[in-house]
């Protein structure tokens, strides 16, 4: 019993560090001890989806060795690229360990919603929300918080299905939906919109292919084209408070991550960070120059030149570790061979809402894994997809395989 609760006490502790720090280093040695301490067998489902994101990192050594690259740079993207990994592992091991559903959901959705309250104070106590364009406010309060899709999409389908509802009194359960939601709005993300979209039609099991998946699908895309007709028949402000500067951010985004840009004037500030996702990619793909880097990459360490220096954060810098295309980052690291491995990486995920589920739960956890791995595809494009040094999905993918596996357990127990 009080292995059990402490157990929990360092998921907690991890999960609220985890969200906290943006730190590559600290979130390297959360995910290494949660390895270390709670290191148990693991499942086949487990193996199957390792094994690609293996093969990555085994290609981008490989390719490492045959280049000159300083140590510094080298080491930072050994832990990079250890990190997805190593992240699946230990959200596998707690969850085993932690071994009830109801209680990882409920410190999930606790320590979520303290982040929640945070983030809406922050926000409200330093910001007029009338006079502020959506980069005042975004730049008070945050930029995003994932996990907070995660937990919406929890909350919202335990009205459907009763082993997800986790938070028994109606009253409480209103309210931490209430503060999720206002919070998840005031980040103001096109990336959490379009990650909360995708795991409410996955929960359901609607992003499978069949008649009526493929009725969702055209519905979305319908949306979509009548969306931007309407955002491009209209002149919109990028500087303008309120929403008009977050729908002239929706209207850029196809441009921002498709469109090769070459050649960009480091002193227009404004066109330099609406197409600032497509430079660097274009920078990166043009720096792949032979057949063994396009092969396999330029390897861990290598460097894009953006060919003039930008402030990046605190720094004036030139060359950079890593790019917001994940593709791309595979590509430059690791070469075509890379990115075919990341595909199939989600390809087997998403093939699990086609597993045959010998119950209700399992199916569940079925068609969420299939979920996370849509939003991996579409935040490979934007944020670097698994190798975002803030992505957690992939630690609540880890602990979706474990309580996927216990479920079926119950089943035979039952039988």
């Amino acid at each position: 019993m009080n292995s059990i609760k402490l157990n929990n006490i360092f998921l907690l502790v991890s999960f609220f560090l985890l969200i906290q720090f943006s730190v590559i280093e600290i979130h390297f040695a959360i995910y290494a001890l949660l390895f270390l301490f709670f290191y148990t067998k693991v499942s086949i489902d487990l193996l199957k989806s390792l094994v690609f994101i293996i093969l990555i990192f085994s290609i981008g050594l490989v390719s490492s060795f045959l280049q000159s690259k300083t140590l510094y740079n080298f080491t930072k993207d050994v832990i990079y690229f250890l990190i997805p990994i190593l992240s699946l592992i230990s959200g596998y091991f707690i969850a085993k360990s932690t071994k009830s559903l109801t209680v990882f959901l409920r410190i999930i959705i606790f320590v979520t919603t303290i982040f929640s309250i945070v983030h809406l104070l922050t926000i409200f106590s330093q910001v007029n929300i009338s006079s502020s364009s959506v980069s005042d406010i975004r730049r008070v309060g945050g930029l995003s918080n994932i996990i907070e899709v995660f937990v919406l999409v929890i909350l919202f389908s335990s009205y459907s299905y009763n082993f997800l509802d986790v938070i028994r009194n109606k009253l409480l359960k209103k309210t931490i939906i209430s503060i999720i939601f206002v919070s998840f709005v005031f980040y103001f993300s096109r990336t959490m919109f379009v990650s909360f979209f995708i795991l409410i039609l996955a929960v359901y099991g609607h992003l499978k292919i069949t008649s009526k998946g493929l009725k969702y699908l055209i519905g979305v895309i319908l949306f979509f084209i009548l969306f931007y007709s309407y955002l491009f028949s209209i002149k919109l402000d990028r500087g303008k408070p309120g929403l008009e500067s977050f729908l002239y951010k929706i209207k850029i985004a196809p441009s921002e991550i498709f469109t090769p840009v070459r050649k960009i004037d480091p002193n227009n500030h404004a066109y330099l960070w609406d197409h600032w996702r497509a430079y660097e990619a274009t920078m990166a793909i043009d720096q792949i120059n032979t057949i063994p880097t396009f092969m396999i990459g330029k390897g861990f360490g290598a460097l894009v030149d953006l060919k003039f220096k930008v402030f990046l954060g605190d720094e004036k810098m030139r060359y950079i570790p890593s790019i917001h295309n994940g593709y791309i980052f595979v590509f430059f690291k690791s070469g075509i061979l890379g990115v075919i491995f990341h595909v199939l990486f989600l390809i087997n995920l998403y093939l699990f809402a086609y597993s045959k589920a010998k119950n209700k739960e399992e199916a569940v956890f079925n068609y969420l894994i299939a979920g996370i791995s849509v939003h991996f595809l579409f935040t490979s494009l934007i944020i670097n997809g698994i190798y975002n040094i803030e992505e957690i999905f992939i630690f609540i993918l880890g602990a979706l395989l474990y309580f996927k596996k216990k479920s079926i357990k119950s089943v035979k127990i039952n039988k």
